[in-house]
């Protein structure tokens, strides 16, 4: 019994068989649908072994491009490359099957098992390091992915590695000399820029979205859930700023958002109100942020730092500073300054080389290297330690968003010179902190000028312990805490703050 119906709506049969030259598999149950074909978990026969069918009519050109696009990867090592791995491709009932490694299940599947609950750092820094190592390898194979969004995302095996991650779905890629202009690819909430106007395109689309779901990880939900792509460009420049005049009149789509100013000397272009744009597209505006940017750097506010100690919070201070310097090169505007995959494996944040010093002192610090070099079991006891995190935003990610297919009817220079990483954050923690002695003497150091500060505050108040100034005195001490942390967890070495506290 063939595993495909005769209707042409590619349904499977489970319980039915599919028949290669060499194989039998049998279908187990369908792990999703979509415009060009169906996935099936299977049975291999033979060896009992577990696998992915997708399954596609062989008419459709999709089909024969996804083929060609892996049979460019299958030299690749798909472990090391964080990349599905590819068995093969055989007919079956008119159909292309596709054979993959099976996989565990999706990022937005995980995230909706979370309710939305917002991924600690720690986790979002293992994830994003393995998808800017499968970009970086696609990158140099000059492929574009063109749809990188957290449904193509697999975690391999949860249970036994927590946040190992592989990229899927080829369906859209393509390589960069076959970019076609005007093609609306990557889904909607996950589209960069270029693509909303009109422009040229190359795999640097991937890096828009790999940002999108960085931010995604961190939030619990879009922060450009736009409904058309005019809200997606408006959400866009209300938190980034205009693209430049450059990118809007080269934009062949530019004129359906943007309208042009001829009045000054140079010709400008002004965003269209949602009402104009209402008027002349019939597509009403809707507002459905959960989260209004105005900057990416309103993120560094959004979660409580909550460590028992002042290194602890340092080094978390300073780790999502780093994370949202990561995410504004990613979501650079223009295409040509967004950073690259392989400086996002060397960026501070990533190979965490400003908060390697701290080893000792912090058990953060500590827990963020056992998760990026684990062994197994240490993984797994970090990983459960983050499943609730205090200061976590909890939002449920949206549903039913379109697909890109259901659609078709050097990074700047001042932030490159500070990621130059270190190899192994563990060895340069070491070399920096050589006894546990120098530990002791910084709380001690921090502890006893802290309170000499609070003295002083306490002192030169002449107003009375009213509550509105009780509250002034509680925001100017955290602002001149935070201050102190952040300073603190930017110096390379013990000797650097023994002289930061002297001046």
């Amino acid at each position: 019994m063939s595993g495909l119906t005769p209707s042409h709506r590619n349904s499977v049969v489970v319980g039915a068989l599919l028949r290669s030259r060499v194989s039998e598999y049998l279908v187990e149950s369908v792990l999703g649908q979509g415009t060009f074909g169906t996935v099936a978990k299977c049975r291999r026969i033979a060896d009992r072994k577990t696998v992915a069918i997708k399954m596609m009519k062989n008419q459709n050109r999709q089909a024969q491009a996804e083929v060609a696009v892996l049979s460019k990867l299958r030299c690749l090592d798909s472990d090391k490359c964080s990349l599905v791995r590819w068995y093969g491709s055989f007919l079956s009932n008119d159909h292309i099957c596709l054979e993959f490694e099976h996989l565990d299940r999706s990022l937005y599947d995980f995230m909706e098992d979370r309710n939305g609950q917002a991924l600690h750092i720690k986790e979002i820094r293992l994830i994003v390091q393995q998808l800017a190592n499968a970009l970086d390898h696609l990158k140099v194979a000059r492929i574009i992915h063109a749809d990188l969004k957290l449904e193509n995302i697999m975690l391999v095996n949860h249970a036994q590695e927590p946040y190992r991650v592989k990229v899927i779905d080829f369906g859209l890629a393509s390589d960069v000399s076959a970019a076609k202009l005007g093609s609306y690819l990557q889904s909607r909430p996950y589209r960069s820029p270029e693509m909303i106007l009109g422009l040229p395109f190359t795999e640097v689309i991937d890096m828009w979205s790999l940002g999108i779901i960085a931010a995604t990880l961190y939030l619990g939900f879009f922060p450009f859930p736009g409904s058309s792509n005019y809200d997606m460009m408006r959400y866009i420049v209300e938190a980034l700023g205009q693209p430049p005049n450059t990118m809007l009149t080269l934009g062949s789509k530019t004129g359906l958002y943007f309208q042009q100013d001829h009045d000054s000397t140079n010709s400008t272009w002004k965003l269209k109100a949602p009402e104009q744009f209402w008027r002349e597209s019939g597509i009403q505006s809707q507002e459905t942020r959960v989260m209004k940017l105005r900057s990416l750097y309103d993120l560094v506010h959004i979660r409580a730092i909550g460590g028992e100690t002042m290194a602890n919070r340092a080094a978390e201070s300073r780790d999502i500073l780093d994370f949202v310097d990561l995410l504004d090169g990613m979501l650079q505007l223009e295409a040509a300054k967004r950073i690259t995959p392989r400086h996002v494996l060397k960026h501070r944040f990533t190979s965490m080389c400003n908060i390697a010093w701290m080893h000792r002192l912090s058990s953060y610090v500590r827990s963020c290297s056992e998760l990026l070099n684990p062994t197994t079991e240490s993984r797994k006891a970090v990983c459960g330690s983050l499943q609730q995190p205090s200061s976590a935003t909890t939002h449920p990610i949206q549903q039913n968003l379109p697909s890109a297919s259901a659609e078709r009817s050097q990074y700047s220079g001042n932030r490159m010179q500070a990621s130059t990483a270190v190899s192994t954050p563990l060895a340069q923690a070491h070399r920096s902190n050589t006894d546990t002695s120098s530990s002791y003497c910084l709380k001690r150091k921090m502890d006893d000028s802290d309170s000499r500060d609070q003295r002083k505050r306490v002192k030169t108040d002449p107003a009375p312990p009213t509550s509105s100034s009780k509250a002034l005195t509680v925001a100017t001490s955290s602002s001149y805490c935070l201050k102190r942390i952040l300073i603190l967890s930017s110096l390379p070495s013990l000797s650097n703050y023994f002289f930061y506290l002297s001046l």
